[in-house]
């Protein structure tokens, strides 16, 4: 399937440019972003990379993730990214994941792209299960997800950023996704 930008009454979700570079790093790289991501610095080369990388990558390549850039539709700044990857072929299930500038988050911005990217996965994708990871302890991102319907397991024990933590891990098929969002 060809790639196009989604879009939310907010945002545009699309192909990261060159021009995210600077922006890009400078969420990445604020502490509350990377509290609860595997990284702890984004550097440059890093940033680079990953916008170079995203060119070669469409939605929904299996074991791929695509970065889904986030820009107000109102003024056109990137607040943030979402990212997909299609981890198995059969069931054919994806891991979602997302990251917000702190000045907008609190907003509902982060709940409107996850949500149209998860519909995005299960309508047109295929996707017949969508998973995710969030740490206990960040309450906002579990909350989210359970908003969207997704349902956690029993915490899992990890070694995450140097510590004992626990993990909790959220599943939801898409027969759930189409009976909830009723379309």
């Amino acid at each position: 399937m060809a790639y196009r930008p989604l879009e939310t009454p907010r945002l545009i979700l699309r192909r990261f440019r060159e021009a995210d570079l600077e922006p890009f790093l400078t969420y990445r790289n604020q502490p509350e972003v990377a509290r609860y991501q595997s990284w702890v610095h984004w550097s440059l080369d890093q940033g680079v990379e990953l916008i170079r990388d995203q060119q070669t990558v469409d939605p929904g390549d299996l074991g791929r993730w695509f970065q889904y850039a986030m820009e107000l539709r109102a003024d056109g700044e990137l607040v943030g990214d979402c990212g997909l990857c299609v981890k198995v072929a059969v069931p054919r299930t994806a891991e979602i994941g997302f990251s917000l500038a702190p000045d907008h988050q609190r907003q509902g911005l982060a709940t409107e792209a996850v949500e149209a990217v998860v519909d995005h996965a299960v309508r047109e994708l295929g996707v017949e299960r969508i998973i995710a990871v969030a740490m206990r302890d960040n309450d906002r991102s579990a909350a989210l997800l359970r908003r969207l319907g997704l349902r956690h397991g029993q915490p899992e024990r990890v070694w995450f950023k140097g510590q004992w933590s626990e993990e909790l891990r959220f599943a939801l098929a898409s027969e759930d996704w189409l009976a909830r969002s009723g379309r």
